[in-house]
């Protein structure tokens, strides 16, 4: 490798700049104060807040301390719980804050309130430290006080809770009752006061060094995925533009590790309101959270070329890219919970570069299909703010976000009266476009046995009551699931042969005959359960039924299709389910 000094340009998108907002003053004593303890409502650790109420209540009488459970999920907003303590009290401590999604979500209702002049004392659970200080940063409030208790959190014994209440914090070394008081007590310092602006802006170029050293640098920032990269040079950029028409400097969108915003609202409103309201306030509607709970990053043509020369890509695939890029979906989503994502393209553009729909589509066989894929992870990191440890916390990671599952249908041998994707969303046949898909895993099926493909896919799919969406319910608000088929040329022509003569038929016959069994149903509507147990019908004579019996919920949700797509070379009777769902299509033909 020369050792000649070159010149490349940063693959990081525009971050914004940082308003700096004043905390609340704090309290001078708590005697004669009400002090509210906001329960965010996340499943099964109400027992925490009782818990912690008791306790001090017993050790500080002169104060009032009123436990209260939020409206709908962690997710959602509740004003009118703000304006009643804004009113009534002077004080706030407010949790748990146990996942990436929830922990985030602590600290802005916090900076809501704080805003409002209630001193907070946020809990979070120290699995999230770094994650929690880079979040209130951003918010504006790096004075935030947080109390850590262990991890993890949800679902333990009474005993438990009281061992972490009576004990330390793990991460700050202090009792936490104390901390938490403290948090509401101890007098503001000139940091936590300060107002301002914060800049963020960076150099559009890097400082000239050798390739070696600047390799070596893109390591070192997390701006690679740890396999080789192309240096982003000014030529090879430059060179990378030609493969569209659109200025470089044009803003193509905003992206943050959560879905869009448009998505985002989708799913906090699918996940509806909760049946457990507060007694007085049973009728209030759910408010859908002030802002998604991740900043977004802003970035141009430009920034989305840098990263594709950095993946290998083409200038012929770079308007593939891009439109991937307009969507603002991310691949490395900020969960717990390790999830993936897909990228499927339909229309002409999958023959114009060659893209693989046929013989090991998934597979490590094209270069369309493998660069296009790791561009997008490249853009997530640089350009959508996935960073690990504070925005991307997957406990064991996804290997399949090294290209997403990056393929092309094999519209060719769809079925007669069979839709390719793009189509199904509402495009031309003749229009070229991307679709992505987001959930966590995908499973693998032949067609071995003697039984129809549909009946084996319907039990397959019951699977996912404990995969993916199907873990993630707040009991009572809206369980259910959704599922991704992938299937091979000769899985179609058979379930066509069975009678399906649509993907929508086949989507709309799994929906229907897909239940929860009874023993997550019980999980997931515990009032339910009580119904049942207090014999009121349906539910007393369910509770005669075996675990493992179905329950009247169909298991996918009611407003999410399975998605159909048939990939492959045809084989085998093949078929991979998952339990992903469609998140944003785009057109490739705008971004030529």
């Amino acid at each position: 490798m020369t050792s000649e000094k070159v010149t490349v340009l940063r693959p990081q998108g525009k971050a914004s700049p940082i308003q700096l907002v004043p905390m609340a003053p704090r309290l001078d004593t708590l005697e004669g104060k009400t002090i509210y303890i906001v329960d965010m409502n996340f499943p099964r650790t109400h027992p925490f807040w009782e818990e912690m109420q008791q306790m001090l209540s017993g050790r500080h009488p002169e104060a009032t301390w009123v436990l209260r459970t939020k409206i709908g999920t962690y997710f959602h907003n509740d004003p009118d719980l703000w304006a009643e303590i804004k009113e009534e009290g002077d004080g706030v401590i407010i949790g748990i804050g146990q996942l990436d999604t929830c922990a985030p979500s602590v600290i802005i209702f916090c900076s809501i309130l704080e805003t409002l002049g209630v001193p907070t004392a946020p809990v979070i659970t120290e699995a999230f430290p770094g994650l929690i200080k880079s979040f209130a940063y951003k918010k504006g409030m790096p004075g935030i006080r947080f109390t850590f208790v262990p991890h993890p959190f949800a679902n333990r014994p009474i005993e438990l809770y009281r061992k972490y209440l009576e004990g330390n914090d793990p991460i700050n070394g202090k009792p936490v009752l104390d901390e938490v008081v403290e948090a509401l007590t101890k007098p503001l310092t000139d940091k936590e006061t300060k107002t301002g602006t914060i800049d963020r802006s960076m150099p559009r170029l890097l400082e000239p060094d050798t390739p070696e050293n600047l390799e070596r640098l893109f390591l070192e920032k997390g701006w690679t995925d740890y396999l080789p990269i192309v240096l982003p040079t000014e030529d090879r950029v430059v060179e990378m533009l030609k493969g569209t028409s659109h200025e470089p400097g044009e803003v193509i969108g905003m992206m943050q590790p959560i879905p869009p915003n448009e998505v985002w609202d989708n799913l906090i409103k699918r996940l509806g309101a909760g049946r457990r309201r507060r007694a007085e306030k049973k009728h209030s509607p759910v408010v859908m959270q002030p802002s998604p709970p991740h900043e977004a990053w802003e970035y141009t043509v430009e920034h989305v070329a840098i990263n594709a020369v950095m993946a290998g890509a083409k200038p012929e695939y770079f308007p593939v890219i891009l439109a991937i890029a307009s969507t603002g979906a991310t691949s490395l989503f900020s969960s717990a919970t390790s999830m993936t994502r897909m990228v499927v393209v339909n229309g002409p553009i999958r023959n114009e570069i060659n893209m693989n729909c046929g013989l090991s589509a998934l597979g490590p066989f094209n270069q369309a299909n493998a660069v296009i894929g790791r561009a997008w992870t490249l853009i997530s990191k640089n350009l959508g703010g996935s960073i690990l440890g504070e925005t991307y916390l997957g406990d064991t990671g996804n290997n399949s976000n090294y290209n997403n599952n990056c393929f092309a249908e094999n519209e060719e041998v769809l079925p007669e009266g069979w839709s390719p994707l793009h189509v199904q969303k509402g495009y031309k046949p003749d229009e070229s476009v991307i679709s992505i898909l987001g959930g966590w895993s995908l499973l693998n099926y032949a067609a071995y046995k003697p039984h129809p493909h549909h009946e084996i896919m319907k039990r397959q799919l019951q699977s996912f009551e404990t995969s993916g969406a199907g873990t993630h319910h707040t009991p009572g608000i809206n369980p259910g699931t959704q599922a991704t088929l992938l299937l091979s040329p000769i899985t179609s022509r058979d379930l066509k042969n069975e009678g399906f003569d649509s993907k929508e038929q086949l989507s709309q016959w799994l929906k229907e005959n897909t239940y929860m069994t009874l023993w997550n149903y019980w999980a997931a509507m515990p009032d339910d359960l009580e119904s049942g147990k207090a014999g009121v019908e349906p539910f007393a004579s369910l509770l005669t039924l075996p675990p493992e019996a179905n329950s009247p919920r169909p298991l996918i949700l009611r407003d999410t299709p399975v998605e159909i797509l048939v990939v492959g070379g045809g084989t085998d009777a093949f078929w991979m389910a998952g339990d992903l769902f469609h998140i944003a299509s785009a057109s490739v033909d705008m971004w030529r």
